[in-house]
Order: C-alpha cells, then sequence, then structure tokens
C-alpha cells in the first residue's frame, strides 16, 4: 500500500524514516511491504566478506571515469534502469 507523507501521524512518519534510513518530505509518498521468509535469499557471504565486497564497490565507484551528469539526467538515468528491470516500476510522484 502507498501512503502520502503529508497523510501520516507524526509516529508513522519517524517510523518510515528509521525504516528507510533517510528523511521524507511532505510531497512523497512511501510504500512498507512485508515479506515471508520463503522470498528472502540469505546471503552466503560472511559478514567480513561483505565488508570486504563493500568496500571494493565503493573503490570502483570512487576512481570510475564518469561523465558529469546533472541532477534531472541521472534520475531518468535511474528511472530507465528500474523500468528495465521491473515491468510495473513508475515513478514516484
Amino acid at each position: 500500500m502507498l501512503y502520502q507523507v503529508k497523510d501520516l501521524s507524526p509516529e508513522q512518519r519517524r517510523a518510515a524514516e528509521i525504516l528507510l534510513g533517510h528523511p521524507v518530505s511532505e510531497n512523497e509518498a512511501v510504500s512498507i511491504k512485508s515479506l515471508g521468509p520463503a522470498t528472502i535469499i540469505p546471503s552466503k557471504l560472511s559478514p567480513e566478506d561483505c565488508v570486504k565486497a563493500l568496500r571494493a564497490l565503493e573503490q570502483r565507484f570512487a576512481t570510475a571515469n564518469r561523465p558529469e551528469v546533472g541532477q534531472e539526467e541521472e534520475e531518468a538515468i535511474v528511472d530507465e534502469a528500474l523500468r528495465s528491470t521491473r515491468a510495473n516500476y513508475r515513478p514516484a510522484g
């Protein structure tokens, strides 16, 4: 179910922000979905291997030769990538 942030109680908004890990604005919508254990695939990596992989990715992105793009173009690129991998994807807003 999709919830408009402006319609949430202060407690619900705070819970959404805690779950998302960042503040949400009044003009955003949030969706929270629970998944059963059968849909969650546990990682086969150890916690140390996960940290190592994350650091390798951070290093790769830090040294990648990428052209500078504006925020609007960046959002369009991300939206296109999501559309190509999620059949029913529609950007919020």
